[in-house]
């Protein structure tokens, strides 16, 4: 992993967001849908909590056993559920800073946070790709295949009843001094590799660029 990898150049822009008052119900159908274990909380664009499976799952397991009428129960809220908010992390912070959070935090992702909105997630698994040498051999680009619900915002998250899915952010390569891409982000899939190339105007992968 090269010593200056930013949280900007492996975080996820896209990815799903719930807010306190949308249904616990659906966010947890959500969940499901996405393969997910884990969503972000967001008021306006602040994240303000997360909501856990395991959580969402009990608060609906006790509304129904609590309550006669079981329609009451999924009534329920996100904000009923959720728990503290994710650990924070700057963008421009060294991937390394990430590391020590998910290490000192025990969480498996943490939110970047530009200016109090949340503008990307970073997960264990995205570090850990960034921190193993590649070969030439095609790796699964960004460990996020699982996201987060909500209402549509800036961070360009999905309500937990819109229809669609959303597809992991690309960020830009870093070029070297005559400007050819190096290191970065394949623009075509998405995973961080030592060895960019330009083709057809885009940073790309030696196996993107041969496909």
């Amino acid at each position: 992993m090269r010593t200056d990898t930013t949280v900007r150049d492996v975080m996820h822009r896209e990815f799903l967001g719930a807010s306190e008052s949308d249904s616990l119900a659906a966010a947890a159908d959500l969940m499901v849908s996405e393969e997910t274990d884990c969503l972000v909380v967001v008021r306006g664009s602040r994240p303000v909590g997360r909501l856990a499976c395991r959580e969402a799952l009990g608060v609906l397991l006790d509304a129904e056993s609590a309550d006669a009428d079981v329609e009451a129960a999924v009534e329920r809220t996100v904000g009923s559920a959720m728990g503290p908010p994710l650990p924070t992390v700057a963008p421009d912070d060294a991937l390394a800073a990430v590391e020590e959070r998910l290490v000192a935090e025990g969480v498996d992702r943490v939110v970047a946070v530009e200016e109090d909105e949340a503008v990307g997630v970073v997960t264990a698994g995205d570090v850990l790709a960034a921190r193993t040498p590649r070969s030439g051999d095609a790796a699964p680009g960004g460990a996020f295949g699982e996201q987060s619900p909500g209402e549509s915002r800036r961070m360009r998250t999905r309500s937990p009843d819109a229809d669609g899915g959303t597809d992991p952010a690309v960020d830009a390569s870093t070029t070297d001094a005559d400007g050819s891409p190096t290191q970065g982000v394949c623009e075509a899939c998405g995973a961080l590799v030592p060895d960019l190339v330009t083709a057809n105007g885009q940073a790309v992968c030696p196996e993107c660029r041969e496909a």
